[in-house]
């Protein structure tokens, strides 16, 4: 048997077996026997010290990919050890992509800048509208020739432990699938250039090692703690890989044979046990009521406690976004807030259009991370991506208002201040092409130019099209979008969405894209942004979690059985997963599914907003900080720590504030459906903790049967549509049309349809 056997000779890729022996985490002799030098029965001796035996099943070039299993057998002593499976390429390019989802794109080939946390461009002389994409101190492959390149990550790393490439030469894509970990711990992932970039590894190491350094906060030079294993005589050790090989032309294939194989194997159709999301409703909208609520200024608060970015930030972390939930699901004094709050929201209009990003006691400041008296145009820095929240949540607000409060009389300064910032980033456009991530907030001008940080300003420019009915807001819009979509997605990296990673590939501005891309399509009707939509559908489901990571035995998580399928890693800098898309409920992934009819879909939304709940601290179930207190009710943490960015103490383990997937959660309950049913082909499907069927009654209508299994009351929405309403637009703020069902703890009800 030869490599021909496990289908990589043709592509010039070698498989190969591997020892590395480490003094601490630095490696002194490593052993590599490339297999074809099989012998019988599929066992290969390395050393006198090691033998493997190797099998595959299948085949890299069909869908269901092949299975390459490895069985090391230490026949002595080898101390401080690791083994390794490696594909080693002979025929390498720097121009091909690679991926890591949720932690390497386009092999993070980009200038970088070393600065602290939080970096940021006040500290920094590059500035202006054609800056390059700058990331910080991030694992990533070598940008500057002839020099050494190489990632090192362990698999909490990532959102799938995986590796892809386009490779560019041969037209072909491939990715490298393996698990979370074996007996000795989580696995390492390795991406290795030679120095003149003509060959490169990847390996699977067990256990993971990163020789010599390991990733935090914003460097890459902290010593790596990992370590070999003692490996005694008869101890051993399996290495797996699932291997995928398919034509690959452009990047976009390479993300959607990734969105087919992302769950191989590992899908399940139970949600992680928790509350309904009326129920987590109810904790929350008592806790913003009571904790939130900034009685002196007449304002929800981002958080809670007394300090700089707790206090009041448009947009991104949940300002004038909260309110939207409270006002389309809150109680009469939620609702008198939610308008209190965007009353409050346009009096933080400057001269631009645009907004003063933060108030802290009453102050208005900038967005930037730095203090520096000398710094230029000190409080005046702006990070786009909130305006562009602002601008999508004012209109979605607007909506609501005619939906749920129709009586409500709509101040004209604030449609005239809506209006204004719409007109403010038609401006942008016109005088630069682009939209920028960082404007001056009383000029306008861009400060710093490319990213996909204001990705989702398409999606609220199309909607101030329509409810103003001026075609120049919808000009733009698709203009605007179909600039992102060439620059960004069509390239498949999205940077720049959260405002203190410089231009890192996150997530958050490729979920705002794919936002945009349905708002298009549902106000032109024209399908090529459906086309547009998948693309970036596809690459959003790179930074979302496709198994349960098997946290440390005793940590917080692993003592709440939190399961981690659908969080969402936040960006290649900040190596934490999240509870829920920042700050969205997800219907976008809802829209595309009524479009195109495509299950995967629907199955990423449940996973992203079904397990949202069981992160809500509650009074019943508190989620304890690693202050080593218990976190009040309603409080939710970002932190969902899967990678050691902060330490490995810090795995498993949640920072005690209260955050902006609270929102998350909110809209999750005010935006979506708890159940979904598709009445033409009779699939149900629950996204709220509730169990559901359909029958047929004795008259041969719809009957939905709704189990509710937990302790808590649930008020379930329910969307019921038909093939032919599946093609109407579902629009904003739909949710106030829906039936809604009530079940008791632990009872079954039946609903005709």
């Amino acid at each position: 048997m030869s490599t021909t056997g496990f289908g990589l000779d043709e592509s010039g890729i070698t498989l190969a077996v591997c020892v590395t022996k480490y003094d601490k985490a630095d490696p002194v002799e490593r052993i590599e026997l490339p297999l074809n030098k099989l012998v019988e029965q599929n066992v290969v001796v390395l050393d006198a010290g090691w033998s493997v035996t190797v099998a595959s099943e299948g085949d890299a070039n069909r869908p269901e990919g092949m299975s390459l299993i490895a069985d090391f057998r230490s026949d002595g002593v080898s101390l401080q050890s690791a083994v390794a499976l490696s594909f080693n390429w002979s025929d390498w390019s720097e121009h091909n992509y690679v991926l890591v989802p949720g932690a390497v794109y386009a092999g993070n080939r980009f200038g970088v800048r070393e600065l602290p946390y939080a970096p940021c461009w006040t500290k920094l002389a590059d500035q202006g509208p054609d800056v390059p994409t700058l990331i910080t101190d991030v694992p990533r492959l070598s940008v500057e020739p002839a020099t050494p390149s190489a990632i090192h990550l362990l698999t909490g790393d990532a959102a799938t432990p995986a590796i892809g490439v386009m490779d560019v030469k041969s037209g072909f894509g491939w990715l490298y699938v393996t698990e979370q970990a074996t007996v000795l711990g989580d696995t390492s992932m390795h991406i290795e250039e030679s120095v003149d970039r003509s060959s490169a590894r990847f390996s699977l190491q067990a256990p993971g090692i990163r020789p010599h350094t390991k990733y935090e906060m914003a460097t890459t030079k902290v010593p790596s703690p990992d370590r070999g294993h003692d490996f005694k005589p008869g101890d051993g050790v399996r290495l797996t890989c699932r291997v995928y090989r398919f034509p690959c032309r452009d990047v976009q294939a390479l993300f959607e044979r990734f969105a087919e194989v992302r769950s191989q194997g590992r899908f399940s159709d139970e949600l992680s046990p928790s509350l309904p999301f009326s129920a987590a409703w109810d904790i929350q909208e008592r806790k913003y009521n009571a904790m939130n609520w900034n009685e002196q200024l007449g304002y929800y608060a981002v958080g809670t406690v007394d300090m700089k970015h707790q206090d009041w930030q448009i947009g991104w972390v949940g300002g004038g976004m909260s309110s939207l939930t409270l006002l389309l699901e809150g109680s009469e004094l939620s609702v008198n807030r939610a308008l209190d709050t965007l009353r409050f929201l346009f009096s933080s209009q400057t001269e631009s259009g645009f907004f003063h990003g933060v108030c802290y006691n009453g102050q208005w400041y900038g967005d930037e991370f730095n203090g520096d008296p000398d710094r230029p145009h000190p409080e005046q820095w702006h990070i786009l991506r909130k305006s562009a929240d602002a601008l999508y949540f004012i209109m979605k607000h607007l909506v609501a208002l005619e939906r749920v409060s129709p009586e409500f009389a709509i101040p004209v300064e604030w449609l005239e201040g809506t209006r204004r910032l719409a007109d403010a980033f038609v401006r942008l456009w016109r005088e630069y092409g682009q939209f920028g991530q960082w404007v001056h907030s009383g000029t306008g001008h861009i400060l710093i130019g490319g990213s996909a940080a204001a990705g989702i300003a398409p999606a609220g420019l199309a909607l101030c099209g329509g409810y103003f009915g001026e075609d120049d807001y919808s000009r733009i819009a698709e203009q605007s979008a179909r600039h992102y979509y060439e620059q960004f997605t069509a390239k498949g990296v999205t940077t720049g969405g959260p405002g203190e990673i410089l231009q890192c590939p996150d997530s958050e501005s490729a979920f705002g894209l794919l936002e945009s891309y349905l708002v298009l399509y549902e106000t032109s009707g024209d399908r090529e942004w459906i086309v547009r939509a998948e693309e970036a559908a596809w690459q959003c489901m790179t930074w979302c979690v496709s198994y349960d990571f098997i946290f440390p035995a005793g940590s917080t998580f692993d003592r709440l059985g939190i399961r981690t399928t659908g969080s969402v890693i936040a960006n290649v800098q900040n190596k934490h997963s999240a509870p829920g898309i920042c700050t969205l409920s997800g219907d976008s992934l809802l829209k595309l599914y009524r479009a195109t009819g495509k299950q995967q879909y629907l199955e990423l939304l449940r996973d992203i907003a079904g397990n949202l709940p069981q992160y809500l601290s509650r009074e019943d179930r508190p989620v304890r900080g690693w202050d080593g207190h218990d976190m009040p009710p309603g409080y939710m943490s970002e932190r969902v720590n899967m990678s050691d960015w902060e330490g490995q103490a810090c795995v498993g383990e949640v920072i005690p504030l209260s955050c902006w997937c609270e929102v998350s959660l909110m809209l999750t309950y005010a935006e979506l459906p708890g159940i979904y049913v598709n009445t033409t082909s009779g699939i149900v499907t629950a996204i709220d903790n509730v169990a559901c069927s359909l029958e047929t009654s004795k008259d041969g209508g719809s009957v939905l049967v709704v189990s509710n299994p937990t302790a808590f009351p649930a008020k379930v929405k329910v969307l019921a549509e038909d093939e032919t309403e599946t093609g109407q637009p579902l629009g904003v703020c739909a949710s106030p049309l829906w039936k809604r069902i009530e079940v008791p703890p632990g009872e079954t009800v039946r609903v005709a349809l």
